[in-house]
């Protein structure tokens, strides 16, 4: 499961919300027609991703979470861009608030659309949903490990860690078997290009496995002080942390773990929250208080 993805899972226990499915693929016109049928009369609406309705819903308000620019900053083409630049402004118009993940990418969103600033609300992830997660044991790994946890999109940037002893990278496995992988793990290693916040490291440190993290986009914002940090392009630099890791080791897990408990999946909630009270249906009810 992606950032998205366990941000809608871990959010949507503390919301009293109904979730709708779709079987229209994602970003696809057929998803646009299947959204005004599927979605009932109701006081809101919440978007978790910024793939929201184009055509008029029967809700009296609307929130849209956009998690980062990614697919604007870096298009792969000229008429992808004038369509995702269409949509997001389509969505940004007709949204009543606005909720984003990190600080960096709420300065990507009014870099390109400065005038969602008076909507924008930023609200930072949990990281605790390991926290009653039983480890699975995963055999058939070397005795001392690297981890790199991610897909292998371009801007993951994994191909820097291509020729780095013992290194597992993941995908897919079990919730239990990453959490094994953590807890055993030298350190996570997170040389990502573009991040809109970045669950992995603050996974990491939750469990007390000590972070190597790329310095650019929002990575810093997530990890603070409780990570080394390398430019994604130098491998080089990335030596030069992994060298540092011994005698740095148990200060990077303390600082990991006081970091990671400061993000919550109850206390992100309590802020969506907010910000849907925030919204004209609901600005007298008590509902919320």
């Amino acid at each position: 499961m992606g950032g998205i993805g366990t941000y809608i899972s871990q959010l949507i226990p503390h919301l009293n919300v109904q979730s709708i499915e779709f079987s229209s693929p994602i970003y696809s016109i057929r998803e646009q027609l299947e959204l005004p049928l599927k979605i009932p009369s109701c006081d809101l609406y919440w978007a978790p991703h910024f793939n929201a309705p184009l055509l008029p819903i029967k809700a009296a308000a609307r929130v849209v979470t956009i998690h980062d620019l990614f697919h604007l900053d870096h298009p792969q083409s000229l008429a992808k861009r004038l369509y995702l630049h269409t949509v997001l402004r389509q969505a940004i118009a007709k949204a009543d608030r606005l909720i984003t993940v990190s600080h960096f990418s709420k300065q990507r969103l009014l870099h390109h659309f400065p005038e969602c600033g008076a909507k924008l609300t930023v609200i930072h992830p949990g990281c605790d949903h390991f926290a009653d997660v039983v480890p699975v044991p995963v055999s058939g790994l070397p005795k001392r490990f690297f981890l790199c946890v991610g897909n292998n999109k371009p801007h993951k940037n994994r191909a820097l860690l291509s020729d780095l002893p013992n290194l597992v990278t993941v995908k897919g496995v079990t919730a239990g078997e990453l959490a094994w992988l953590y807890l055993h793990a030298e350190a996570l290693i997170f040389p990502s290009l573009y991040e809109g916040w970045g669950l992995p490291p603050l996974e990491a440190m939750h469990l007390g496995c000590p972070v190597i993290a790329s310095n650019v986009a929002s990575v810093p914002e997530a990890c603070g002080d409780a990570a080394l940090y390398f430019h994604p392009e130098s491998k080089d630099q990335l030596y030069e942390q992994i060298a540092q890791l011994p005698k740095m080791r148990e200060k990077l897990i303390r600082a990991g773990k006081i970091r990671a408990a400061q993000f919550s999946w109850s206390e992100a909630a309590q802020q969506h929250l907010e910000v849907f009270g925030s919204c004209a249906p609901f600005q007298k009810s008590p509902v919320l208080q």
